[in-house]
């Protein structure tokens, strides 16, 4: 199983903070401007590791790398690079962009996992950052060959060669947290990589990777013009809108109306009409002449005449009003009955 060597790790950041090499000068390389990395261009001082072989590196870079297991370091896998100062007058006199100095780190016949990080302080929280880096690699399968001529690459391995911007500080360059450029071989030219990404606390790590896959004799890699810069900074917050106090009207309290005392009305009186009896009229009885009744053939006495007292009676008879014509209809009767009696 593989693991990080934290014993180089945490020595070479100590070396790269507080101790200098022979070839220390007193100035400082410290980013100007915009650039937040401190000595970008990987020059002096460079920091030394006494207890690693050739290892020297440009302060405050840390360097790191994995460590293979006793049997894949035996066979030269996964080996502790070489870190040291290329110069610029070295052979083939392109190790060098900018500067005198650039950082180089190689292993012959063997591969390595490795590269340098560095801690970057005091940064915007939420600030999106971009990191770029000029980096070159040079690899040769063997130099037998003839096909490495003035220290080209031949038959070179894949590099694996890529940077990144751990946003919360860290130093897990297997941190799903890393957000990592494109990868690139960048064989015998100084090629340009670039990531960005935000941060998420005060501190931000910047990291560069290498694996080349083969045990090839040369593997070597060269940086320089590192830079670190704030192209956007933090977004400002939205201030949530703040509800403007309606005043509020207090409704003006109307006087109640006074009642108006309303006259009675007057309820009309239904007089019901009482109507006088109607007198009705009495209609006397009318004198219809019978039918004539048949007469038996027997003699009909002669009437009686009704003495004077009879009549008297008949109209003043105690209470029966006759009037005079029902007399005279009486009368008349008797006349006619008498006048058939003698016709026979």
């Amino acid at each position: 199983m593989l693991k990080l060597s934290h014993q180089s790790l945490i020595t070479l950041s100590v070396l790269a903070l507080v101790s200098v090499s022979l070839l220390v000068t007193p100035a400082t390389a410290l980013a100007q401007g915009p650039n937040l990395i401190q000595n970008p261009g990987f020059e002096q001082p460079y920091a030394i590791l006494p207890d690693k072989e050739n290892c020297a590196i440009a302060a405050p870079w840390i360097a790191w790398w994995i460590q293979g297991t006793p049997e894949e370091t035996s066979q030269g896998y996964r080996v502790a690079p070489e870190y040291k100062a290329a110069i610029r007058a070295d052979f083939p006199y392109n190790r060098v962009r900018n500067g005198e100095l650039s950082q180089q780190y190689f292993h012959s016949f063997g591969n390595f996992q490795a590269g340098v990080y560095q801690l970057v302080h005091n940064v915007a929280v939420g600030s999106r950052l971009r990191f770029e880096l000029w980096g070159m690699t040079w690899s040769c399968d063997r130099e037998s060959k003839g096909n490495c001529d003035k220290a080209t690459s031949g038959d070179p391995s894949p590099m694996h060669f890529r940077i990144g911007i751990d946003p919360l500080g860290g130093a897990d360059f297997f941190s799903p947290n890393v957000v990592w450029s494109p990868e690139q071989n960048a064989y015998d030219v100084w090629t340009l990589f670039s990531v960005e990404a935000v941060a998420k606390r005060s501190t931000v790590t910047v990291m560069v990777y290498t694996y080349p896959d083969y045990r090839s004799q040369d593997n070597n890699v060269y940086l320089d013009d590192a830079s670190l810069v704030v192209v956007a900074p933090p977004p400002v917050p939205t201030r949530a809108p703040t509800n403007t106090p309606v005043p509020t009207t207090v409704p003006t309290q109307a006087p109640l109306p006074t009642a108006t005392p309303v006259p009675p009305t007057a309820v009309p009186t239904v007089v019901v009409p009482t109507c006088p009896p109607t007198s009705v009229p009495v209609v006397a009885p009318t004198c219809q002449p019978c039918p004539p009744t048949p007469v038996p053939q027997v003699p009909t006495p002669c009437p009686t005449l009704v003495p004077a007292s009879l009549m008297t009676q008949l109209t003043s008879g105690q209470g029966l009003l006759v009037s005079l014509a029902g007399l005279l209809a009486i009368i008349g009767a008797f006349a006619i009955g008498y006048a058939l009696g003698h016709r026979k």
